[in-house]
């Protein structure tokens, strides 16, 4: 029978958070025989797979993936859960987050009384936490939904954790996260969501709903920042999905890629030739970017550069 809902939990070597968050998923009120967690372990080199194999009596519908290679990032752990995730929603939780005890039941009772495609879990600092929280990207003292995306400042949330989205979405439009790619590989996933979702929900902030943790030592982005390459790579991989859906009107599709391209601008001039390789491939759209209202000082500035070849120098 299909669930309502499938957790997706990337893991590796979080022996002591995955117990936390299974035990959390465990103590949710929404009812778990219509939840299915999929913990999807990228080669654990501790008691990680062991400790969450304590769980299989006590949360129904748990499936432990295990992989005999480390693939170096979250983006193949999550693609196998995707493979075989059956749940109408799919929910993903890093694995040294958690969610609180209502969490899945407000999301499914505003889901069913928006029917929105996408329904948006506000975060939340754990105690030891000094992460920034996006507190912009969830303004909404009590849940509102039909919002979409350019109407909201979830541009400043581009990270996949603690975000509902319907499954059909996702599989209907071939979505899957980078196999190269170790850092904002979820910005390629979820920018793409973005732009196709059918209605989003954003859940009000004066209930506690998903805690994440300081970055420890697993953590990709605790140790580098995203290169230019992969950050251009990202870009233009959006821009491709943007520009070639049939169903995503030409100024929306502008404006999108616009609001995106607001947050990766300071990656991508970062480097020689990644300015160079992102103008190659989206200058046609620049110039409609480029007097966009939603664009920024600093991507306008980027862009004329461009056109006026500051860059040309680093052409191959």
């Amino acid at each position: 029978m299909t669930k309502k809902i499938s957790i997706i939990i990337p893991l590796f070597n979080r022996e002591k958070p995955i117990e936390r968050l299974l035990q959390k998923i465990r103590s949710q009120t929404f009812d778990l025989n219509q939840v299915e967690v999929i913990v999807s372990d990228d080669a654990s080199t501790d008691r990680s797979v062991e400790v969450a194999k304590t769980f299989i009596d006590k949360i129904p519908n748990l499936i432990i993936l295990e992989s005999d290679t480390n693939s170096g990032g979250a983006s193949v752990p999550r693609n196998n859960a995707l493979d075989i995730a059956t749940g109408e929603w799919v929910l993903f939780i890093d694995s040294d987050d958690y969610i609180t005890e209502d969490s899945l039941t407000d999301a499914l009772a505003a889901a069913e009384a928006y029917q929105d495609e996408m329904i948006c879990l506000p975060y939340f600092r754990s105690a030891n936490s000094t992460r920034p929280i996006s507190r912009s990207a969830f303004a909404f003292p009590k849940t509102i939904g039909n919002l979409q995306f350019e109407n909201t400042k979830l541009f400043n949330t581009l990270n996949v954790i603690g975000k509902l989205i319907k499954r059909d979405v996702i599989e209907d439009n071939l979505i899957r996260f980078p196999a190269g790619i170790k850092i904002r590989e979820d910005n390629w996933f979820l920018m793409q969501a973005y732009s196709v979702v059918n209605g989003i929900t954003v859940l009000g902030y004066e209930k506690d709903y998903y805690f994440y943790e300081q970055q420890d030592e697993v953590a990709l982005t605790h140790h580098a920042k995203t290169p230019p390459r992969d950050a251009v790579k990202i870009y233009n991989a959006v821009y491709d999905f943007v520009m070639k859906h049939p169903q995503i009107s030409h100024s929306r599709k502008v404006t999108l890629l616009t609001i995106f391209l607001n947050r990766y601008t300071n990656m991508i001039k970062r480097g020689q030739y990644a300015p160079v390789r992102f103008f190659d491939h989206t200058k046609e759209t620049l110039k409609e970017i480029v007097q966009h209202t939603h664009a920024t000082e600093e991507t306008r500035t980027f862009i004329n550069s461009l056109f006026n070849g500051d860059y040309d120098q680093y052409r191959s």
